[in-house]
Parts: C-alpha cells; structure tokens; sequence
C-alpha cells in the first residue's frame, strides 16, 4: 500500500493547481480515505466501538458515511468531506465534529470541543474486536526486569480538586504532534520526568496522553517496545518527583 499522510492535506491540495487538478487530487485523497474506521476511546462509545464506513460517493457538497454505536461528540455523525483542507467528520446541516490528521491506517485529531480523537483502518480480514491493549504476558515496568500491575496503566487523574493530573515519565520518550507513532516528534522526554497530563485517548496500542513539560506538549503513548522485542510501560499515573 501506497502510505497518504495527510497534515491538513497539504499533499493533496498541493496538486491543485487548477480546476481539474483539484478535482483529481480530491479524487485520490477520497479514494485513500474511503472505507472502515472505529475508535476505541470510550468517550465515543455507544453500546460498542464507534464504529464509522466513510463512502467514496458524494452526498449533496460532501460525501456520505455510516455509523455504529457512536455517542459523546460524534453523536449524530453522517457525513465526511474536506474543509479547510482538513478531513472533517460532519454532523447534521454539514457541520464540523472533528478535525482528522493522519494516513490510511490510522488518523488522529480532535472534536470542536478540543477532545483528542484517533480512528483506526478496520481490516477487512477482521472477525472479532481489536485484543485488548494490556493483554500481554508480561509489559515491563519502564527500564526495570519487573512486569507492570494493571492499576499501573491507570489513567493520569488529579490528586485533588483544582489540580492538574500528573504522569511520571519512565524511560527516554518521544512526544509527538498528535496521537499516533508517525506524527512528527515536539521533543525527546528524560525518563524521570514529572509531566502535567492534559488529556488522554485510546487507541489500539493503549493509552496516549497530552503531556506537558517545560515549554511544549506532545503527545506521548504507555506503551512502547524496547530492542524491537519487549513491550514496556513508559509512564505511570502518579509523580514522585517535581521537575
């Protein structure tokens, strides 16, 4: 498969130089794009995964998409298109739900009301839910030979009232542009690094949340593989330290 990232589909507007070109591009972009997706944060839960068929066949100035088991800011979502050279989720009278990002296997964004949100290529070949994302044997607690307790993967929550959640950051971490493993990386954490967590979505490889530290924010997942072999948690729910 030819990978399309989009990044507010510079790629594909690029080619517009004229009206047939902007047609052809918009053409190969709906093509790519086209098919079924699912989320499966909670927050967009309605009885299952939010599950979404984006169609390659317009309807009125859009283009027409079906959904399943969706509720929290995509409730009522039944179309998808371009606008503002950004792959839109719609709502009723066309209006705008989310703002996607990404390629043809996995997309990230956020809802108009700042809701992190990733949707991923569903596999034709697929016949049951994606594995659960903690169900390995052993995911080892950051640097360390010890395997990492359920209510280590707990997500980030304040301690108190009025107080931001914290994380602490484990082992050496990308933070990146948005909620996927090919957004382009903000910056490099220090493992032992105490971060304010902002938000947090998942995904099918676990939680990734919007942290904080220093100057920036980026987007950072629990999980990663270290020596391309053993899963590891890269941050825990809780700060020992303060930066």
């Amino acid at each position: 498969m030819n990978i399309m990232n989009i990044a507010g589909l510079s790629l594909v507007m690029a080619l517009a130089g004229h009206s047939a070109a902007k047609a052809q591009s918009e053409s190969d972009f709906v093509a790519a794009f086209s098919g079924d997706w699912q989320t499966l944060d909670p927050a967009y839960s309605d009885g299952g995964a939010c599950r979404v068929s984006l169609a390659s066949e317009k309807s009125g100035a859009n283009y027409a998409l079906t959904a399943r088991n969706c509720g929290g800011d995509l409730a009522g979502i039944g179309g998808w298109g371009i606008v503002g050279k950004q792959l839109a989720l719609l709502g009723a009278d066309d209006q705008v739900l989310a703002r996607m990002g990404g390629n043809q296997i996995r997309m990230s964004g956020d809802t108009e009301t700042g809701k992190a949100l990733v949707f991923e290529r569903i596999r034709e070949t697929a016949v049951a839910p994606a594995r659960p994302v903690n169900d390995e044997e052993c995911v080892f607690y950051g640097y360390t030979a010890s395997c990492a307790k359920p209510e280590d993967f707990v997500q980030p929550e304040s301690a108190a009232p009025g107080e931001a959640a914290k994380a602490s950051v484990l082992v050496r971490l990308n933070a990146r542009a948005e909620a996927r493993p090919d957004a382009p990386i903000v910056s490099t954490i220090p493992a032992n690094t105490c971060v304010v967590v902002d938000q947090c979505t998942t995904a099918s490889d676990g939680l990734w949340c919007k942290a904080q530290v220093a100057s920036y924010t980026g987007w950072i997942p629990q999980k990663a593989v270290r020596q391309g072999r053993w899963p590891v948690l890269t941050f825990a729910g809780q700060c020992q330290m303060v930066n």
